[in-house]
């Protein structure tokens, strides 16, 4: 599932069958009636034309999530030891129409985000406002979102923030929507980074 520790080597894999799937079924198609009627101009070859088209799609998909690298195991193994019960979210890849940054872990404490990325290069600023401001558009205020480019700085927050999380919960209200009744304000604002990731 998405968010959980070894989703990119899940959906590799998944992705991969898919597309296999998909082209195979539009060639099968498509030789069936070549077969049957000798010649190329035919409905089958309409079908599996038009069976490309979701097949592409899924191409598409599948390259992107080939392009994640799995999180080293520490982090995880960090997180789940200081982050304990609150909301948190592992191999999440924020996008944007104007590019994406993966993400190793984010922990959401009340008004709180916390996120570390290894990745080298990458809109670190871009994507702290972006999501910002999409959580700001999702009823979820004015948050802080941070990304950590140094793990030692990232485990110092989670820290900070499992030590007192009703400190940074204090005055916050959320009620969910019918469709996620139930949910607590920091799972709700997982789910909207998982949303905006692939």
């Amino acid at each position: 599932m998405k968010g959980d520790y070894g989703y990119y080597s899940y959906e590799k894999k998944r992705r991969v069958a898919i597309v296999a799937f998909l082209f195979g079924l539009s060639l099968l198609i498509f030789f069936t009636g070549l077969i049957m009627t000798g010649t190329r101009k035919n409905l089958f070859t309409l079908v599996a034309i038009l069976g490309v088209l979701p097949a592409a799609k899924w191409a598409v998909q599948m390259i992107m999530i080939l392009l994640q690298k799995s999180i080293d195991p520490k982090v995880v193994e960090t997180t789940e030891k200081i982050a304990g019960n609150l909301t948190h979210g592992y191999e999440l890849c924020v996008t944007a129409y104007e590019g994406r940054l993966p993400l190793d872990a984010v922990v959401v404490c009340g008004n709180n985000i916390a996120a570390y990325s290894s990745a080298e290069k990458g809109k670190f600023e871009f994507m702290e406002t972006h999501v910002r401001k999409i959580l700001h558009g999702n009823g979820f205020g004015n948050p802080s979102f941070k990304i950590f480019r140094k793990f030692e700085q990232y485990e110092e927050r989670i820290r900070q923030l499992a030590s007192d999380p009703e400190k940074y919960r204090e005055g916050l209200r959320y009620v969910p929507d019918e469709q996620h009744d139930g949910e607590t304000r920091d799972e709700g604002v997982l789910r909207v980074i998982k949303n905006i990731s692939i």
